[in-house]
């Protein structure tokens, strides 16, 4: 008996229950599911593992430093032009479960707009926003 509680709590200690306290939270807004945070290592680590969720992976970050934001407002209106999600202080990651199909972002800050239309399927689809040297125009559903 003694030898299975050993082995219970050295297995607990040796699970990585830092990164699942720091998992953010999932998130519903009109029916679309997303998480978002990527603050610190623990919570980046948390949501990676999460990934294989959600097939919209967006990054925020700055190109010189490298420093990643989480001040941005992020817009994301399906095809016709409904606003499907509307955050502030969003990033520095986030995650979101689409419905395939085309998608407008925009997400904005320092008085910065970028707006992208992308495709989404099944598999993940990944983009890294920079608010310096980057593009803010759409380079199309291509993206």
């Amino acid at each position: 008996m003694q030898r299975t509680l050993a082995a219970v709590v050295l297995a607990a200690c040796l699970t990585p229950a830092a990164a699942l306290a720091a998992a953010p939270t999932p998130h519903q807004q009109n029916g679309i599911a997303y998480i978002n945070g990527g603050i610190g290592e623990e919570e980046q680590g948390a949501m990676k593992a999460q990934r294989a969720d959600y097939n919209l992976l967006l990054t925020f970050a700055t190109q010189q430093s490298g420093a990643y934001r989480s001040d941005v407002q992020l817009d994301i209106m399906d095809a016709k032009g409904t606003n499907l999600l509307s955050l502030a202080n969003t990033g520095p990651m986030f995650f979101a479960k689409l419905p395939p199909g085309t998608y407008r972002i925009s997400a904005a800050a320092e008085g910065k707009t970028f707006k992208r239309t992308v495709k989404v399927g099944n598999a993940p689809k990944e983009l890294v926003l920079h608010w310096e040297n980057d593009k803010p125009e759409d380079p199309g559903p291509d993206q």
